[in-house]
């Protein structure tokens, strides 16, 4: 008996797949209108009071990291190895902090997203939830970009050094 219902049932589901599919190719997509969309600056702007201090602290550690490396090239060949070397240990700092930060911040988000997600019926629509999710993608890119920065001075600054002592 088990057969002959998967005999029948096989052709009735692939005709619901086939209108499915089919319902699915007649959704036209389109853009909302300009004063709706969401840009960098909302997601800044409705972000929480944590979230604003993660992303300036994750911001002010990228410029922090080029104005420090713009600091330090001048000491480079003068003999300030002390100088340099804070230089350097704050530029770690930030090298090794912005990812972390970032991470955490993208986790945060999204866990009181997904409690969000679980105390509302029904389940909200895409649509609802893309301004969560691109606020955790905002964390993690600062967080990217803060240790980027860090790393490319860093390196930059030590081969200077090496460079100099050659």
């Amino acid at each position: 008996m088990g057969r002959e219902f998967m005999t029948i049932l096989a052709p009735a589901a692939g005709l619901v797949l086939a209108a499915g599919a089919a319902r699915a190719e007649e959704v036209a997509y389109r853009l909302v209108p300009a004063s709706e969309r969401l840009t960098f600056g909302d997601v800044f702007a409705d972000a929480s009071l944590e979230m604003k201090t993660v992303f300036a602290i994750l911001i002010l550690s990228a410029v922090g990291a080029v104005a420090i490396w713009a600091m330090s090239l001048g000491k480079v060949g003068r003999g300030d190895a002390a100088g340099l070397a804070t230089a350097l240990g704050r530029l770690k700092i930030v090298r090794a902090g912005g990812t972390p930060l970032g991470a955490l911040a993208a986790a945060y988000v999204l866990l009181w997203g997904f409690i969000g997600i679980a105390n509302v019926r029904p389940a909200p629509a895409i649509t609802v939830m893309a301004p969560g999710w691109a606020e955790a993608a905002l964390a993690v890119m600062l967080g990217l970009l803060a240790t980027t920065v860090g790393v490319l001075c860093e390196r930059h600054l030590e081969a200077r050094i090496r460079r100099a002592a050659a």
